[in-house]
Parts: structure tokens; sequence; C-alpha cells
């Protein structure tokens, strides 16, 4: 082999600055681990954000661009062995033996680069010596593992004389903020009181209903399953057993997110243990699915018989159904719009403007009582309450006037388009 790696271009322009980096560094690379001799190369990719987000996707089930992708074709074990018995062997006619795939995102590296304040090459640089040590071997999931891989890495980019472009005293100060960030980072994944613990699990519903598409498609279908059951005469117990199994296949979805962004947190290359946790995570998703299929045969198809032009007053004549229905299809309704907000890709709605789930919910409620009751003094305390709340959004400064009103009206007409709706088709069908 007259090469130590091989360099490809994916939906990207050749460019020989990169090619002159990427090889002075893997020779090295192979130098300092004993490789110059083996008859063995490594494969380097260099691609865009799209095709690395493909690549991750098909073999991590990670729908994100990223930095880096290594992809070993050896063990640890098997290659000190391959190392070891091909270490004499002199003949470069021979075709030699890939050590694994690196797959790089440039516009990522430039990114980062600029991010971190050092030149382009320096990062590239590291992209390739972190992609190599992923192929020997090394990872960074414990804390031991990690600072061996990271002596590694630094010895690399210390002999080719590449360093951060920083001085001592602006390296020192960079290690006290990324210390003291980190303490910071460490306080914010423990809560301090029940508020801190109620806000971030609010924070991880929204996370995963903008970012997972699963959890969106659920949402839309919870919705339309409690819809379809204000059309049967469920008992109190039956609507209960039916609202326990929307949640649980919730919930078991959110598991099955928290469970992956574990894993991707802690490995950035292909492993078997990966793809078995989350196999078992997506394993039980189906399990709560088939669930659900088996609780809806139950509850549904000796009722479905029964279907007649008076099945529409099953939910005039239960009107405990219909208003918790109708607080059930607004709380996802508000979700999704915060998690539209969230997302900040629409003018509209955006980080700017978040509506208020809160308010949302307290003036649904409020409308619910003034449609289902005569009392004026209800009326009047539950409109208090409802006002209150959105006052004490506006007052924390955690929403704006105008989101807290949005919000509002959003959970007001709502209610009355369901009412109005489950109304006038029982008008029409009497």
């Amino acid at each position: 082999m007259e090469e130590n790696c091989e360099i490809i271009y994916k939906n990207l322009e050749k460019n020989e600055k990169y090619e002159n980096t990427i090889k002075e560094v893997v020779d090295e690379c192979f130098r300092a681990e004993g490789l110059d001799k083996a008859n063995i190369y490594i494969s380097i990719t260099l691609t865009n954000e799209d095709e690395i987000e493909k690549i991750n996707k098909q073999y991590r089930n990670i729908d994100k661009a990223t930095d880096v992708l290594s992809f070993p074709m050896f063990e640890k074990e098997e290659l000190d062995k391959f190392i070891k018995e091909n270490a004499e062997n002199t003949d470069i006619n021979m075709q030699g033996d890939i050590l694994g795939d690196v797959v790089i995102s440039i516009p990522k590296v430039y990114e980062q680069a600029e991010e971190y304040g050092h030149s382009f090459e320096r990062e590239l640089a590291y992209m390739v010596v972190h992609g190599f040590y992923h192929l020997m071997g090394y990872d960074h999931m414990e804390e031991a593992d990690k600072k061996i891989m990271r002596e590694k890495e630094e010895n690399i980019l210390s002999r080719l004389g590449i360093k951060r472009e920083t001085s001592k005293e602006e390296s020192k100060k960079e290690l006290e903020e990324i210390e003291e960030n980190e303490k910071k980072n460490k306080n914010k994944t423990s809560n301090t009181n029940f508020i801190d613990a109620w806000k971030n699990a609010a924070d991880g519903i929204i996370y995963a209903t903008t970012t997972q598409r699963n959890i969106k498609i659920q949402l839309v279908i919870a919705v339309c399953v409690v819809i379809i059951s204000l059309f049967f005469d469920l008992s109190r117990a039956e609507f209960l057993c039916f609202l326990f199994t929307i949640i649980l296949i919730l919930f078991a979805e959110m598991c099955n997110t928290a469970i992956e962004t574990v894993v991707d947190l802690y490995v950035d290359v292909y492993h078997p243990k990966a793809k078995i946790a989350k196999d078992v995570a997506a394993g039980g998703v189906v399990i709560t699915a088939l669930n659900a299929i088996i609780v809806a045969y139950f509850l549904f198809f000796d009722k479905i018989s029964d279907i007649g032009l008076n099945f529409i007053k099953n939910i005039i004549e239960s009107p405990m159904h219909l208003a918790f229905s109708a607080i059930i299809i607004v709380l996802i309704a508000i979700i999704s719009l915060i998690a539209i907000a969230k997302s900040n890709k629409h003018k509209g709605l955006n980080k700017k403007f978040v509506p208020s789930g809160y308010t949302a919910i307290a003036f649904a409620a409020n409308t619910i009582i003034w449609l289902i009751t005569d009392n004026v003094v209800i009326i009047t305390l539950s409109l208090i309450l409802s006002i209150l709340v959105a006052t004490s959004k506006v007052e924390s400064k955690v929403h704006r006037t105008s989101e807290v009103i949005f919000s509002a009206c959003v959970g007001i007409i709502m209610v009355l388009l369901i009412y109005g709706i489950t109304l006038g088709v029982m008008n029409i069908n009497i």
C-alpha cells in the first residue's frame, strides 16, 4: 500500500487543501500506533450536512447531522492481532485491509472551527484523529477511557505542531469557563424544588413533541380517537381504561426517546449493545401499541353494531365525558402550538411568541363550566381563577400579555367548537 488513506468526496467538490491536511494527519497516526508497516488503510469520506445526516439516520437511527462518524472493521483485540501478524509484510503490491471508514462533514468543520476560535486545519485534523482512534477501538464512554483517548489525540496534534491558537492565559481562562459551565450544567440536571421539577418535565414533553415524528403522529391519533370515543356510551371505567392506554403509548415513546438520547450521548460509533438498547426500547413501544389494539377491540367491537341515528345522544347524556374529552383535545392542541413555537421555524409562532399552556387550559375549563352550569357564582369564581392564572404568567414574566390573551382565546374557541359541532350533529340526526 502506497497510501495510508483513501479520500472520497460525496456531494462535495474536491479540495487539495483538505487532502494535504488529512494525509499528513493519517500518516502521523499510523506512525504513532505502529501501523506504518502494516498492510492496512482507512477510508475517509468528506461530505455535507445533508449527506452525513442520511448516513447517521441509516446506520445509527439518529435523524440529525453530526460532525464525524466512525465505522470500525475490527474489534480492538482483532486489530492488535492483525497488526502483529502483518507488521513484517513488505509486499507493497498486496491489497491492504481496511481499518474502517470515517465520514466527516466539512460544513461542520468550518462551523466548529469558528465556534471554538481556531483554524479550519486544526479542526479538520482533530476530526481525522478522533475518527482514527475510534477505528482503533478507543472510546470516551467512561471517564478513564475518555482520558486515554484525549491524551492520544493531543499527542498526535502536538507531534504535528497543531495547537489551539490561544495564549496560556487565554487557555487558563477558557479552562476556568469550561469548569464553571460544567458546574452550572450539573446544577441544571438536578431539580432544586417542585416548581423546577414541573418546569423540566414540561420542557421534556415539549422537546419530545417538537423533535419526535412518531410522537407527533401519536398525538394526532390520540385527538382522533378521543373524538371518536364521544360517539360511544363508555362507562367511567371503560373511559379510564381507554385514556390510560393512550397515555401508556405516549409514555413508552417518550421513554424510547430518552433511551436513544442517552445512548447517542455516550456512543458516536456503531456498537452492537447500543443497537440492542435502542431495539429493546422500540420493542416496548410496539408492545404498548399492540395492547392498544386489544383494548380497542374489547371496548368498541360490541358497541359498533349498536350505532344508529341516536348514538350521538351518548355524548349529551354524558357531559363529563364530553368535558374531559374537550380538555384532553385542548391540552394536546396547546402542546402542539408550544412545540411549533419552540421549533422557531414560523413567523407567527416562534421563540418570541410562545403560547401559555396553563392559560389555555384554565380558560378552556372555565368555558366548559359556563356551558354546563347556570350557577352565576360558580361561573364568576371560575372566571376569576382563570384570570388569576393568566395574570400570574404575565407578572412572573414567563409570558407576555399578548401570549396569554392568545392562549385564552385558543382554549375558549376550541371548547366552543367541540361543543358546537357536537350539538350541531346531534340536531341534524334527531
